[in-house]
């Protein structure tokens, strides 16, 4: 049954980013916030306090709605609303948050460990209500208007400007206010005559992507690259370093789980010094996006080689139980530093910075549920094989998160360069 509710969570979140991206166009980022936030805490609600299957699992989806509403509207209201010389570092804050979030977790988890395990899980979903709640109504309370790009969308310019100037876009950009506005709408620096022609990468574009551009025109290369992007970022930070090896090493008798909580804790720990560290890089113009990106991919597509060139099963019988341990962790740790040095903010900032404004909502909400359904199907097709095998055949599952690492390393290196707001940061 679990494994119905598990699944049943995870597709949710693909309807609700699907949902949200067509609906954030109509009704504004704000009030689609919000009623993701609302939609969760009924959910969590309803998981906490029911007694019956078909309930909990009820809500259970609409917990990850609300969650793939969430995820939609969070980076596009960021990108939309801070300025382009410190949207870098708005844009990686969430992350550190998150990390923050995760070590969080694991300490409730080690202080309910001796609470027997059916009001364990009701507290742990029931306790995510009471901070979601207080941002919810933070969020529909008057200090948070909507994004100065849709208010210019749908033809309150003057409201936009006001907004522009209450965030501090006035005097920090070298540009009027307008232009200003017309940047953060999505349309690139000095094409202001005529908005309908957006392109963002500078240069001639060669080989396949050049003819997928002539095809189906830059919206379809641009849906392409950030779902690789995206899709790689869940399977390296999501499935490898946060599921798979804390329950591959448990079962295989590398410590209980409340002694494994403290290294997940400390991996965590590395994660957000990491996180923390790329702030100032990402925010920085000398840095960009791109470059980032590629240091990221490329530490975490060698820590996932490691893994899975790394026989576990040799490794314990050679060095011993505790050595292989600590090798792994090692390994681990790696990972979990290119996560928050790059492979975890930086695709997140890609998308809402990418698509024009027309379009935005709607293209990253695509790109999300592309991406939830990937990983859904991988969860799928590998994830039980590997849970339930030993160390000598783990390598597989590392294998295939390597190859998707590095095919994303690939297209941030041939077309993903630096989005719209890195090169008006660059541009005197």
């Amino acid at each position: 049954m679990s494994f119905y509710m598990t699944y049943a969570g995870r597709l949710s979140y693909a309807v609700g980013a699907f949902v949200a991206g067509v609906a954030a166009n109509r009704h504004g980022r704000k009030y689609i916030f919000v009623a993701g936030g609302v939609v969760y805490i009924i959910g969590a609600l309803v998981a906490a306090f029911t007694t019956n299957f078909v309930a909990s699992s009820l809500g259970r989806v609409a917990g990850g709605f609300g969650i793939g509403m969430g995820l939609l509207v969070g980076p596009i209201y960021i990108a939309e609303t801070a300025p382009s010389t410190t949207r870098g570092y708005h844009g990686t804050f969430p992350q550190v948050l998150m990390a923050v979030g995760t070590i969080t977790a694991y300490l409730l988890e080690l202080a309910l460990v001796r609470v027997p395990r059916h009001v364990a899980w009701r507290v742990m979903a029931g306790a995510l209500t009471l901070p979601t709640g207080f941002f919810t109504y933070f969020v529909f309370s008057r200090w948070f208007s909507d994004t100065p790009c849709w208010l210019m969308m749908i033809g309150q310019v003057r409201l936009a400007e006001e907004l522009m100037e209450r965030c501090g876009a006035t005097g920090a950009e070298p540009w009027d206010r307008r232009e200003q506005l017309e940047h953060v709408a999505g349309f690139p620096y000095r094409s202001i005559v005529d908005p309908r022609r957006v392109d963002l990468f500078p240069g001639r574009i060669t080989g396949f992507w050049a003819q997928v551009e002539d095809q189906f025109g830059s919206q379809v290369r641009d849906l392409c690259s950030t779902t690789v992007l995206l899709v790689a970022q869940e399977v390296t930070c999501e499935q490898m370093a946060l599921h798979l090896v804390p329950i591959i090493l448990v079962r295989n008798g590398f410590g209980s789980l409340p002694s494994f909580s403290v290294v997940l804790m400390v991996l965590a720990c590395a994660k957000l010094i990491a996180t923390t560290a790329s702030l100032h890089g990402v925010g920085r113009s000398m840095a960009g996006r791109r470059r980032l990106l590629l240091a990221g991919m490329g530490l975490a597509g060698c820590s996932l080689g490691l893994l899975a060139g790394t026989s576990f099963a040799d490794a314990h019988e050679r060095i011993g139980r505790g050595a292989a341990f600590v090798l792994l962790s090692f390994e681990i740790f790696a990972l979990q530093a290119a996560i928050g040095i790059a492979v975890g903010p930086i695709p997140w900032m890609y998308g809402p910075e990418l698509f024009p404004l027309a379009v935005r909502a709607p293209s990253v909400g695509l790109c999300l549920t592309l991406k939830f359904l990937s990983t859904l199907l991988f969860n799928w097709a590998l994830g039980g094989f590997v849970l339930y095998s030993t160390f000598d055949r783990v390598w597989l599952g590392f294998l295939i998160a390597f190859g998707l690492t590095v095919v994303s390393f690939l297209v941030s290196f041939r077309l993903a360069r630096d989005t719209t707001c890195r090169v008006l940061v660059d541009d005197p």
